[in-house]
């Protein structure tokens, strides 16, 4: 074993780093771009639930919205926000509350068997789970701090009219229901995921190949126009993208049965225009690497972004205002908006068009991309 020999190979792929400049930055810097983002994230952002109230007229409801905001808020990331009565499936749609604690009218109606109301979203399992529990805790306690003839904690002038006996919860969900898993409501992101990383990275790898190969400079003087050239590769690689697509989709709705509402045709028709934009995203950023090591490279920029602001791991909703409008730029956060709308709450094109909107113009800008760097190339 010669240690001069090994030295010599070492110094020679110093030097390839050291005169790939692009190389060197995206292997130093992209990094630390990513930590960055993610210290943002985790720091900012907040994974806990909302819970909406509804509280009883009057100022007991006063009294008692302020004894459950002292007492919840910043329990485990949990906030409490005061909701009108006739309000509460449009703040459950907005998104505003994953779940709404309606109060009678009056407190002197638990006593003749009305009972307090929890409705949730239940399009997101882990914080339906978080409030059930936690609203069933507060109504316990609500029965077990009157007496009758006693003091009414919330006007203690005044009767308690609440009987000893927690007052009945009645559940109720706005979509889904309590068979509802994270998986479910995980499973339409990763779709999403899957379907834009892979096409992108099979796509740039792909067609880095063909111009390697030199098979574009000669097709570049055939009878084909640039607009043949681009549409034929597009057609050819997202061919294979959707039937990836289409392959993932079934197995998570036939194989993992996972629960669905809406039409599986819409959520086929937003995996196919995501797809388009990523085979495009992928020609494009084929164009300024020069090896299959420079796409990779491209990952942790164009790809990690995101995938931490997407709305995968985190709510876009808890971001700090200044990662929430970067990620509004995304296309996966569309994407994961309308696959998430469709497949957990049943939504129709009529609701989710302006994300399909989004969607087709990001893959109509890729395309215009895409044929100016092949104009750049011919020239």
């Amino acid at each position: 074993m010669s240690i001069r020999r090994m030295l010599a190979l070492a110094l020679r792929i110093v030097r390839q780093f050291l005169r790939d400049r692009r190389t060197l930055a995206l292997l130093f810097v992209a990094p630390l771009l990513v930590m960055t983002l993610l210290n943002f994230v985790l720091n900012s952002s907040s994974s806990g639930a909302t819970l909406g109230v509804v509280p009883p007229d009057g100022a007991v409801g006063d009294v008692i919205m302020g004894q459950l905001t002292s007492q919840l808020s910043g329990q485990n990331g949990l906030s409490v926000i005061t909701v009108a009565r006739d309000q509460v499936d449009a703040a459950l749609k907005a998104g505003d509350a994953d779940g709404v604690l309606i109060f009678p009218a009056s407190l002197a109606e638990l006593g003749t068997g009305q009972s307090v109301q929890l409705r949730l979203d239940g399009s997101n399992p882990t914080a339906a789970q978080q409030l059930r529990a936690l609203v069933a805790q507060l109504v316990a306690r609500l029965g077990a701090a009157t007496v009758p003839g006693g003091a009414n904690p919330a006007a203690p002038s005044q009767p308690a009219a609440v009987p000893v006996a927690p007052p009945p919860l009645d559940l109720s969900y706005l979509y889904g229901g309590p068979e509802y898993t994270q998986t479910d409501a995980l499973a339409p992101l990763f779709v999403g995921l899957f379907a834009f990383f892979f096409v992108f990275l099979l796509t740039s790898v792909s067609f880095l190949r063909e111009r390697a190969q030199g098979t574009i400079e000669r097709l570049m003087v055939s009878p084909l126009s640039r607009a043949e050239l681009v549409m034929g590769y597009v057609l050819g690689f997202t061919l294979f993208a959707l039937l990836q697509s289409l392959i993932i989709l079934l197995f998570v709705v036939y194989v993992l049965h996972v629960h669905y509402a809406g039409n599986l045709g819409l959520l086929f028709l937003v995996t196919l225009a995501l797809t388009i934009g990523a085979v495009n995203m992928g020609i494009f950023a084929s164009a300024f690497a020069r090896n299959e090591l420079q796409v990779i490279q491209f990952i942790p920029l164009l790809i990690v972004p995101q995938i931490l602001l997407g709305g995968l791991f985190f709510p876009v909703k808890t971001l700090p205002i200044i990662l929430k409008q970067l990620a509004y730029v995304f296309p996966l956060t569309y994407a994961n908006f309308a696959l998430k709308d469709v497949m957990l709450k049943g939504f129709g094109v009529g609701d989710v068009w302006p994300n399909l909107v989004f969607l087709v113009g990001f893959a109509l800008a890729m395309i215009l991309l895409a044929a100016f760097t092949l104009r750049q190339e011919r020239v």
